[in-house]
């Protein structure tokens, strides 16, 4: 499946339908279908991967959610209140949040191995696509058609606002620079950036008008946004000019994380694309030839990345068998 169906799948009807209608309120646990036990959970797709302190989490299709403290060996939580598609993780210290379908969203304080839906709206049809928390009691979800929800009392209850009255254009992705400023890399080149904590939005002009599905704060103090046909844009002055980065690739871009400067980009059929330096990048083919949909560092050189058939590792491990050939 491309990331294009993927994306137009989320938009769609959620894949399965979930019963007992709770909007804005957490789970008691009253009647509410959970993620069934799947023997192939860790081998599903799986869309966003976190880590809350030594433990890697990833998130994707029908409510799974898989752990693992080695990046090996996942797996399946059993307690988990949504059989609707998740998919975004975003941990602060060991407590986690994920979204998705029917703008589900859950929580869980033991490394994700319990959770509680804090909110669940199907009427509304849409997707949450990212959460980010700058503490424990405020955050954000944004979404499909423009969905902008925030939260003053660690989820309890979850507000509506807009970030572009005139706009329903799909808002992919958060990115907080720690000091009020803010972006959103969103569809049809319709991304957005806050210098006052959220209070305000105004539209960024991009050179590019395909749809960004993410966006990368690297070490240089520089952004990314990536996403549509290989597309990679860069901004070293919070988006005022931007300039488009060769990447020699036509692979769609889902995921990103840095190392040391080493930059990793996920990418449709299994493309993999990697900078470490201030130039270009190249690709590397991934033996799996999945679609990418998430990266995250390990913070050794070594990083995982979700999609389909699970959690991936970049660089792969070569057998004794593989190296003698």
């Amino acid at each position: 499946m491309t990331r294009l169906n993927k994306l137009l799948s989320l938009f769609g009807i959620a894949l399965v339908s979930v019963w007992f209608v709770l909007p804005a309120a957490a789970d008691h646990h009253l009647d509410i279908d959970y993620a069934e036990q799947m023997p192939l959970a860790t081998k599903s797709m799986l869309l966003d991967i976190a880590r809350a302190g030594n433990t890697m989490v990833a998130v994707g299709e029908r409510g799974h959610v898989v752990t693992s403290t080695d990046g090996e060996t996942w797996t399946q939580a059993e307690h988990v209140p949504t059989r609707s598609t998740l998919t975004t993780v975003f941990s602060i210290g060991d407590r986690l949040w994920a979204g998705g379908h029917d703008a589900v969203i859950l929580t869980s304080g033991d490394k994700g191995k319990n959770w509680t839906r804090m909110y669940y709206d199907p009427e509304r049809n849409q997707v949450i696509m990212d959460i980010y928390f700058t503490d424990e009691d405020n955050g954000i979800a944004v979404g499909s058609y423009g969905l902008y929800l925030y939260t003053n009392d660690g989820g309890k209850t979850w507000d509506d606002a807009s970030v572009d009255e005139e706009s329903d254009y799909h808002l992919n992705n958060l990115l907080y620079f720690g000091d009020g400023r803010w972006m959103i890399a969103g569809e049809a080149g319709l991304s957005y950036r806050s210098f006052d904590d959220t209070q305000t939005w105004e539209l960024m002009d991009m050179p590019y008008e395909g749809s960004m599905w993410g966006a990368l704060k690297t070490s240089t103090d520089c952004v990314l946004f990536y996403g549509l046909r290989g597309h990679v844009l860069e901004s070293c002055d919070f988006g005022s000019s931007w300039d488009e980065v060769p990447t020699g690739s036509e692979s769609s871009i889902s995921g990103a994380a840095e190392f040391e400067e080493l930059v990793v980009l996920g990418a449709n059929s299994g493309i993999i694309l990697i900078r470490d330096d201030s130039s270009g990048f190249r690709v590397y083919h991934h033996s799996s030839g999945v679609d990418f949909s998430a990266v995250l560092s390990l913070g050794d050189g070594t990083f995982l990345l979700s999609g389909e058939d699970g959690v991936h590792r970049y660089p792969e491990v070569v057998t004794e068998e593989e190296a003698d050939e």
